[in-house]
């Protein structure tokens, strides 16, 4: 007979309660992943599209218009959405699928931070151990969108002129250690201010990427200063 304070910690199947969640936290990775791409490839096939022909339209317009003033006007009309499909494109690149099925973490990790350094010109230190191998879809997944999320914070909110990534496996523990030369922040104060923003997210996603490691039962540590840079470290199960 099973003890009954074991019975309480397993699941129907016989398997730990903090397994099944860890599933079920995997599972739903997955399936937001998947909701993400139908999003990409629906704005792509949609208003992308609509866009450049409005786009096309306007630039013939512009061509027969012989006032000056509306000619400026019909010029800052292009302009705008001219940026507008500009901003659109680099969303579609930062999270058109990468392969997560078919690339090893090593690939992707790589042609994340290429991907980075090209589209921000900011440096990036990788180090990843030739022994990395794979890991589970779900691991994969949370680790790749963690990374994207940590670089573009460096990027966009640190003032950082290069930042290091460092990705190794520990006894079945996946660690990604994050760190960059910028400004710094004082952690407490923004995970506070993104919990009060709710739902609707905060300004350096650092609620998102708690959220994310917590689904798969890892580990979440972020230290920082004003002034003193940045260090994010995550851990989580690699099976």
């Amino acid at each position: 007979m099973v003890n009954p304070i074991h019975e309480r910690t397993l699941a129907d199947n016989g398997l730990p309660m903090e397994f099944e969640t860890r599933e079920a936290g995997g599972r739903l990775l997955a399936t937001t992943e998947r909701d993400l791409q139908r999003i990409v490839l629906d704005m792509h096939d949609g208003p992308v599209q609509d866009l450049f022909a409005a786009l096309s339209q306007l630039q013939v317009l512009e061509r027969s218009v012989a006032d000056a003033t509306n000619q400026r006007r019909v010029r800052q009309a292009v302009g705008l959405l001219e940026r507008a499909l500009g901003e659109i494109r680099s969303f579609i690149g930062a999270f058109r699928p990468p392969g997560f099925e078919r690339r090893s973490l090593g690939a992707l990790i790589e042609g994340l931070a290429v991907q980075h350094e090209t589209l921000t010109s900011q440096a990036v230190e990788l180090t990843l151990p030739a022994s990395l191998g794979d890991c589970a879809l779900s691991a994969k997944i949370a680790l790749y969108r963690i990374l994207q999320e940590a670089l573009a914070n460096g990027h966009r909110h640190s003032g950082a002129s290069r930042q290091s990534v460092a990705v190794s496996v520990q006894a079945g523990t996946l660690v990604l250690i994050v760190t960059d030369d910028g400004k710094g922040f004082d952690p407490e104060m923004v995970l506070a201010r993104e919990a009060d923003v709710g739902v609707e997210g905060g300004h350096f996603g650092l609620r998102g990427i708690q959220d994310r490691v917590a689904m798969l039962g890892g580990t979440f540590a972020v230290q920082s200063a004003p002034g003193r840079g940045t260090r994010l470290t995550i851990t989580l199960p690699a099976a």
